[in-house]
């Protein structure tokens, strides 16, 4: 009964910081007595004040402190208070969270990745080591973010339980639901019940087993969300907000696991070519992008970290090269497999071709389209030159791939909708 309890209050802490540590930009239209968006957008600056700390190397004591200071600071200052959001949507959300992180405590299994390395590098964090102190533990090619926050929240508020630092990724993983369900233009009983869907087609016990890729799964949803605002120029003034936040989350995937540069980053680059952007906008995404790139080079030769996890003296050399035809079948035939276990992909990519067809080449379909492309593309890249043994790497590796991109293929959804919706 303790241990419940105190899931109940680690839930709560969560609510509680993201909501007031953060001031929250209130000109945009879209936030205003909308406890989602509000959540949404101060989830995504919070996870990127964790990064800007995490360099410091500072005390992570310092970090709870001013994370308290600056929620008090803002209780006071705020005229919105977090009981006026306690609707049947958001009450619904933090017992789904509640439920998800029940079944974490039930089943304490890490995944394999999260054993030997994600596991190592919070423990670092939580003893307060520092971010070039990574350099002694395995797979110092891994970005650190995920970690640090796991480790945050495993010491703080109450440091007894290791998995409280991973209730945090339960927490972010059902806010990108809610917050991706928000641009549906269909009734709040109608959202909840899309949401529960994508929950239940999607959720997995692997999902909270320490590794990384909830966190992109979330990432991809979100920036899903910002890249159709975008397209859409729902409102035009929201456009620069919607382009920061876009690059705030590009920045966080870029910390928290090598393949989310590349699957938020194709989502910027065609956002870039194709919106319909002036050029202030197309300059701020262009050297935001561009600045957050050479920040992690730069970092990453400061920490003498290397590319340990690919092995490419092995995977270009003229052998290897010549099963080049045999990998690519191998990949293709366990594209195919994990297609069947991750529904939303094939949802989306048929509701794609719908589309295609029956509103000819919108360049919001044509991102989707070109995303998938290029999706695959890195897909077979990655695996071919990534490991010598293409088939071991792509049956342990390939599905977690594949589904921490699913969440953009979900826009095809949200466009036939609405498009279906508008027309009533």
């Amino acid at each position: 009964m303790i241990e419940i309890s105190l899931i109940f209050f680690q839930i709560l802490f969560l609510s509680l910081i993201t909501f007031y540590s953060i001031p929250l930009l209130k000109n945009n239209s879209r936030n205003k007595n909308n406890s989602i968006e509000v959540f949404s957008i101060n989830i995504i600056i919070l996870m990127n004040f964790f990064f800007i700390f995490s360099l410091s190397n500072l005390n992570n004591n310092i970090l709870f402190i001013l994370l308290i200071l600056l929620s008090i600071f803002f209780f006071i200052k705020k005229k919105e208070n977090i009981l006026n959001v306690l609707d049947f949507k958001f009450l619904y959300i933090i017992l789904m969270i509640f439920l998800i992180s029940l079944s974490l405590a039930n089943k304490l299994d890490f995944g394999w990745d999260a054993k030997f390395f994600w596991y190592m590098k919070s423990l670092n964090f939580y003893h307060n080591e520092s971010l070039a102190n990574l350099e002694k533990l395995p797979a110092t090619d891994y970005p650190h973010l995920g970690s640090y926050i796991w480790s945050f929240f495993w010491k703080f508020p109450f440091g007894m339980y290791e998995y409280h630092g991973r209730i945090f990724y339960i927490f972010l993983y059902i806010i990108s639901i809610f917050s991706f369900i928000e641009i549906l233009r269909i009734t709040s009983l109608n959202k909840i019940i899309y949401a529960t869907l994508i929950i239940i087609s999607t959720f997995s016990f692997d999902l909270i087993s320490g590794n990384q890729e909830i966190i992109i799964f979330s990432l991809s949803l979100l920036c899903a969300k910002y890249c159709y605002l975008i397209f859409n120029k729902i409102n035009k003034k929201d456009t620069a907000l919607n382009i920061f936040i876009l690059l705030l989350i590009f920045n966080i995937a870029v910390w928290t696991k090598n393949e989310g540069a590349f699957i938020i980053g194709f989502a910027i680059v065609l956002t870039y070519f194709l919106a319909n952007l002036n050029k202030s906008h197309k300059n701020t995404l262009l050297i935001g992008s561009l600045i957050i790139i050479f920040l992690r080079i730069i970092i990453y030769n400061l920490l003498n970290s290397s590319l340990e996890s690919f092995e490419f003296e092995k995977t270009i050399s003229a052998n290897h090269l010549q099963g080049l035809m045999s990998d690519i079948k191998v990949i293709s035939f366990y594209v195919l497999v994990y297609l069947t276990q991750l529904p939303i992909i094939v949802l989306g990519l048929i509701i794609l071709v719908y589309c295609l067809y029956k509103y000819k080449f919108d360049k919001l379909l044509v991102f989707v389209l070109l995303y998938f492309l290029l999706n695959i593309l890195f897909i077979y890249g990655a695996f071919v030159f990534s490991m010598e043994n293409v088939e071991w790497q792509v049956r342990v590796g390939l599905k977690r791939v594949m589904f921490e991109s699913s969440g953009f293929y979900l826009i095809t959804i949200a466009y036939l909708i609405n498009k279906t919706q508008k027309g009533k």
